[in-house]
């Protein structure tokens, strides 16, 4: 729904220019506000990772669009409706010494055959019962819902992987959180897991051309502030006075806008709020993030066929390798991710990238693999793990910015770490300045 047109022009800043501060941006923008844009580094779209392959454009952090990302999806039609290629999930991992492969364009029996190779009975069984949850509720496929916090109060005292046995937690879930989170199954919890079992149990495109024409459209309707640091947020009479930033290494300014939506990863968010609200930054701070490294590799020829598309390995720093589109066999995107992929240099990802490839030659019986251009990107907070007991964290997050008019946060911490979670986030972190501007 689009937000009502205001009377008053009202000017509004977001800090962050990744999928989150890019809503909240649009959105404001849509209700007839002026608004700055601040990102720190050269270039806008965060942790989608923006970049070029030769002249191809190329999203090297997160692509995939689900059908059921309502929202996100509108938000690409109305800033040109840019073109889409169908891009499901298709992961192959190594069971008793051969390739299964888990295709969400698959029929439910081959779906079903495939999950019962994974783990036991039981433990599809408690899937299954989580994935119905899932089914019948929207909300549920994002953090916050009242079923997954009553799951939590029941349940996050123990991390997810004590909640099924040792196969499920190898074959099945270590696929999913490492994926989604950077993080190992024993390191996020029941509670959030709806957000995983969404993704799982939806159909993928991706953007054809990328993310760039998108942004530049919305680019051309608000004010950017690239290479722009916010140091500091300033409180007036108990709300939001002004931000402190930094452009180019200069000297800190002092800005002035009438609302400010912090939409950073909660770390970052974190760093910002605390001179002036220092509980609410020891909360953020405590939320957990991991890092990752991606490369995307092209290669001369084909690595991939069309019925394995992409390989989950179970071992190493590299925890998946799978083609960039799918008609782009020739393209790899290698994600390294997990705990034997913390505290790494860029030395380390390039000896990382060769024992993937040498991995991946060996399951796929190629005898060369000869690179054509490669592009990596790391991240040192790369994935959000969230907390346990995350839905009590997020009625104390939103208690204390309650108390602050003119203050929003956004990011993957508040509703997801799914391209169409974070979005919302943004979307819902605008509506509610709005509401305040309109005293509701």
């Amino acid at each position: 729904m689009a937000p009502q047109q205001q009377s008053t022009t009202n000017r509004y800043a977001v800090v962050g220019a990744g999928i989150a501060g890019l809503a909240a941006a649009h959105r404001l923008r849509r209700a007839g506000h002026d608004v700055e844009l601040i990102e720190r580094d050269a270039v806008l779209g965060g942790r989608m990772g923006l970049d070029r392959l030769g002249t191809r454009p190329i999203m090297v952090g997160g692509k995939n669009l689900g059908r059921k990302y309502s929202e996100l999806r509108a938000f690409l039609t109305d800033l040109g409706d840019p073109a889409l290629e169908p891009f499901g999930i298709n992961t192959s991992r190594v069971v008793h010494g051969r390739l299964l492969t888990f295709d969400s364009t698959a029929s439910p029996l081959r779906r079903l055959r495939v999950l019962l190779d994974g783990g036991s009975i039981a433990d599809l069984v408690k899937l299954f019962r989580l994935a119905v949850q899932v089914r019948r509720k929207e909300e549920n496929r994002f953090l916050g819902s009242a079923d997954f916090t009553e799951i939590a109060e029941r349940s996050d005292e123990r991390p997810l992987s004590a909640h099924f046995g040792p196969r499920a937690v190898r074959n099945i879930l270590r696929a999913m959180t490492v994926r989604m989170n950077g993080a190992e199954p024993d390191e996020v919890y029941l509670g959030t897991f709806g957000t995983n079992l969404g993704m799982l149990m939806d159909t993928f495109d991706q953007l054809t051309d990328g993310m760039d024409p998108v942004i530049a459209a919305l680019a051309e309707q608000i004010s950017v502030s690239t290479r722009t640091v916010a140091v500091g947020l300033v409180l007036s009479d108990g709300g939001v006075g002004c931000l402190r930033v930094t452009q180019d290494g200069g000297p800190p300014q002092e800005q002035y806008y009438d609302g400010v939506v912090v939409a950073l990863p909660a770390p970052a968010a974190a760093q910002l709020l605390a001179s002036e609200m220092p509980t609410l930054s020891k909360q953020l701070a405590q939320v957990a993030y991991f890092p990752a490294a991606v490369a995307v590799v092209e290669y001369d020829e084909p690595v991939f066929g069309m019925t394995t598309r992409a390989i989950a390995l179970d071992d190493g720093p590299c925890s998946n390798a799978g083609v960039y589109g799918t008609d782009d066999l020739h393209i790899v995107r290698y994600t390294f991710s997990g705990r034997a992929a913390r505290s790494s240099t860029t030395g380390e990802v390039d000896e990382w990238l060769d024992q993937a490839e040498a991995r991946i030659a060996g399951l796929l019986g190629r005898t060369r693999m000869t690179r054509v251009r490669t592009v990596v990107r790391q991240w040192e907070a790369a994935y959000c793990a969230y907390l346990p007991f995350h839905g009590s964290f997020l009625r104390q997050v939103r208690t204390e910015t309650a108390a602050v008019p003119g203050l929003e946060l956004a990011g993957d911490y508040l509703r997801g770490a799914p391209l169409e979670a974070a979005f919302r986030s943004g979307v819902e972190a605008a509506d509610r300045l709005l509401a305040s501007a309109h005293g509701q």
